[in-house]
């Protein structure tokens, strides 16, 4: 296990993103009660955004499917289209204001999390945001959104855990929400189930490693409140997750519906788990469920993820997943 240098952009040096924070506090301050950032509540969220790349091409990934000549003839506009949308999802999961953190899975680099957060409605918000630089082949990251006014980061690194083929990296970020409590989040996007004994492998190799950090933390600070999310391509009933962290409680183990849907069977590969501390002041817990996230499965019966292609016919919509949320006091 390695520590690594995530990407991070603050945007404060400029006189337009000295405005723009101007503005965003004053927009943001009106979903803030009246006494003050240290009441109300906390949001979390994590969302997998179905490959959300840039038209540039990258030496050194193969993200030749979404480029304006590759197979999905990914143009500007789609891009743009892509982040208007999920930029909507952000702000729609707390329906009081927009989340304080979120977890974004299959982000291919910092120029999208750019465009994200300053050309798109985002920009009003004031978000900053830390993001990987993962080996993974097809160059998709992790990256945490938080906004600055209800969260101060103190520390963040990249984990690489040791695994036999190239995957994301974990993202560790520490700091205090509402300038009171301090939160751990480790976002993730765990290797998928292919490959047999390989994959498995793998899967536990990015777990001991997550399990070990949240040791690290408990050892000095044993009433930690810790929460790890994202994308784990398993559900909450798996033995390798239970296994691996142990010390965590899976918050979407009664999730009746999925957050998404394979062969017309939904699954819960979404979740967030978290330490008991922090469990003990959840509001709220579960799958974001929205009709704009959904569309009629015409084949299998019911409904589905409203995505960006299906096949490869672009569909417009937002991704395969849905997103997850935790709401505390």
């Amino acid at each position: 296990m390695s520590r690594l240098t995530t990407v991070s952009r603050t945007h404060t040096t400029s006189k337009i993103a000295t405005l723009r924070k101007s503005i965003a506090a004053v927009l943001l301050f009106s979903y803030l009660p009246a006494s003050g950032q240290t009441d109300g509540h906390f949001t979390i969220m994590t969302y997998n955004c179905e490959n959300a790349f840039d038209t540039i091409p990258d030496a050194t990934h193969d993200d030749s499917e979404y480029l304006p000549e590759g197979s999905h003839h990914w143009t500007r506009w789609r891009m743009y289209q892509k982040l208007r949308n999920i930029g909507k999802v952000i702000m729609a999961v707390d329906t009081d204001k927009p989340a304080d953190i979120v977890c974004l899975d299959e982000v291919e680099n910092d120029s999208v999390m750019t465009w994200l957060t300053r050309q798109t409605p985002l920009a009003s918000i004031g978000y900053d945001y830390f993001i990987t630089n993962s080996a993974d082949t097809r160059g998709i990251d992790v990256a945490l959104l938080y906004s600055p006014f209800t969260f101060r980061p103190v520390t963040h690194y990249s984990i690489r855990a040791n695994t036999s083929t190239p995957t994301r990296d974990i993202l560790y970020v520490s700091g205090i929400a509402r300038g009171r409590d301090t939160l751990d989040i480790f976002a993730v996007h765990l290797p998928s189930r292919l490959n047999g004994k390989e994959a498995e492998l793998n899967r536990k190799s990015v777990l001991a490693a997550i399990s070990h950090s949240i040791d690290s933390i408990t050892a000095l600070r044993p009433s930690a409140q810790i929460c790890v999310l994202g994308d784990f391509n398993d559900g909450p009933q798996s033995k390798t997750i239970k296994r691996g962290l142990p010390q965590l409680k899976n918050l979407m183990k009664g999730e009746k519906r999925g957050s998404y849907k394979y062969h017309g069977k939904w699954e819960c590969i979404d979740q967030i788990l978290v330490t008991t501390p922090l469990a003990e002041r959840i509001i709220k817990s579960g799958i974001y469920y929205n009709p704009m996230l959904l569309e009629d499965d015409i084949t299998y019966g019911d409904k589905k993820p409203n995505r960006t292609y299906v096949g490869w016919k672009y569909n417009g919509g937002f991704s395969d997943h849905l997103p997850a949320f935790l709401i505390i006091r």
